[in-house]
């Protein structure tokens, strides 16, 4: 894992959805194309039930499997790691969103690809991604990889990443 890589912190993700809103407006996108949604997870028992939230969103990974399946080379990895999809090539079959094993890509309502670009415009200003910009709980950042692991919490063993290298750090407390 390279460069700077996407944080959540599930202990502090309260499922208030603002990064799945600010997506959203940002990408101009309509309700029904997701480019970053959030999972539930329900656990324990009663008296002791937990809920916890997950968002996930294209993760930009090392080793796309996404770019390796387009039959048309539609999908590329510009130099700082970002998945672009050239509209203009895709034809969508959805090679790469059944490839993609976090369920990052979708058809848009034109059939064409489409997931999230990492903010890559306002990344190169300087800012952060809009859903980090968004959460109100500081549950969501983008910081270099040496300054993922947060104070008081550990990698979520739980998360599978494959083995593609995707650019996101799940955290958890400290068990």
């Amino acid at each position: 894992m390279r460069g700077m890589v996407f944080t959540i912190d599930l202990a502090s993700c309260t499922g208030c959805y603002t990064c799945r809103i600010a997506c959203h407006d940002r990408a101009g996108t309509p309700d029904s194309v997701e480019w970053l949604r959030v999972e539930e997870h329900e656990a324990g028992v009663y008296p002791h039930p937990t809920l916890t939230y997950r968002p996930i969103h294209c993760f930009h990974c090392d080793a796309p499997i996404c770019i390796t399946v387009c039959p048309v080379k539609a999908i590329s990895q510009g130099d700082e790691g970002w998945i672009i999809i050239d509209p203009g090539l895709c034809t969508g079959c959805g090679a790469c969103r059944d490839a993609c094993p976090f369920d990052a890509l979708v058809i848009g309502t034109d059939g064409i690809a489409t997931g999230c670009d990492g903010c890559r415009d306002e990344v190169g200003l300087g800012w952060d991604p809009t859903c980090v910009r968004a959460c109100p709980l500081r549950a969501l950042e983008y910081v270099p990889v040496p300054d993922s692991i947060r104070s008081g919490r550990e990698h979520d063993p739980q998360f599978d990443d494959h083995g593609i290298g995707p650019r996101v750090v799940y955290l958890r407390r400290n068990t």
